[in-house]
């Protein structure tokens, strides 16, 4: 038994290791490709006359960004994760994380601090933000554009837990596969941001899980840090 799980491991292990190897290979050749794109647009939005045609030029700036947005994805996918793990106030880090989303985006989520304003998480706070990044643009796009996104904060034994909900229900099928690589049910997505969420709180000694998936209280996705005990500087807990 022990030998065959090992060699189920040792497959999926080479598995991810080609998998990232791709991606990495086309973000590679792929960006050189958008960045020609971009600047031929450039030039050519200097020769446009008509607001119809400069309102094309920028559905074609419009397009290469969300194209840069998946290279992107695809190089967090395929990099090899370097911790360089430190202290961030709490406060810090989530003001970060806001700063990252589109002004609309930030403005449709809703902060549920449930521990003291002086913790300090640690972790790095680099992939952190963008493990929490990655969850919150998941759930702001699978729901409606003037709903709102619930980033909550908990303080557990020995760690933190980071909790965004959002309103909906996924069938079991799609929701016992969320975590597998660039399988995903929006058409503008590669599905590659919740298996990198989860790559990155499990190279922290945490992880990411579906918490809830009801159609009366919503989705929550969890992301789980471990602390050590002056993690939370004051010991207060309050909600900020």
């Amino acid at each position: 038994m022990g030998s065959q799980t090992e060699r189920i491991e040792r497959t999926q292990a080479t598995s991810d290791a080609l998998l990232a190897n791709l991606a990495q290979v086309l973000a590679h050749r792929l960006r050189g490709l958008i960045t020609s794109i971009e600047g031929f647009t450039d030039l050519l939005a200097e020769t446009l006359v008509t607001p119809e045609q400069r309102e094309l030029a920028l559905r074609v700036f419009e397009s290469t960004a969300s194209i840069e947005r998946i290279l992107s994805e695809l190089q967090w996918y395929s990099r090899p994760l370097e911790l360089m793990p430190g202290r961030r106030p709490l406060r810090t880090l989530l003001q970060e994380l806001l700063v990252m989303l589109e002004e609309n985006e930030a403005a449709r989520v809703a902060l549920d601090l449930r521990l003291s304003g002086r913790y300090q998480v640690r972790a790095d706070p680099m992939l952190l933000r963008q493990a929490l990044f990655m969850l919150l643009k998941n759930a702001l796009e699978a729901t409606r554009p003037t709903s709102i996104v619930q980033l909550r904060v908990l303080n557990e034994p020995r760690s933190i837990r980071f909790e965004v909900w959002n309103e909906g229900w996924m069938p079991p099928e799609v929701a016992e596969q969320i975590f597998v690589p660039f399988f995903t049910t929006k058409a503008q997505n590669l599905g590659i941001g919740l298996p990198i969420a989860r790559r990155i709180a499990e190279a922290h000694g945490g992880t990411v899980y579906l918490a809830a998936n009801d159609p009366d209280t919503g989705i929550c996705m969890a992301l789980i840090l471990p602390q050590d005990d002056e993690s939370d500087t004051n010991g207060a807990h309050s909600l900020a």
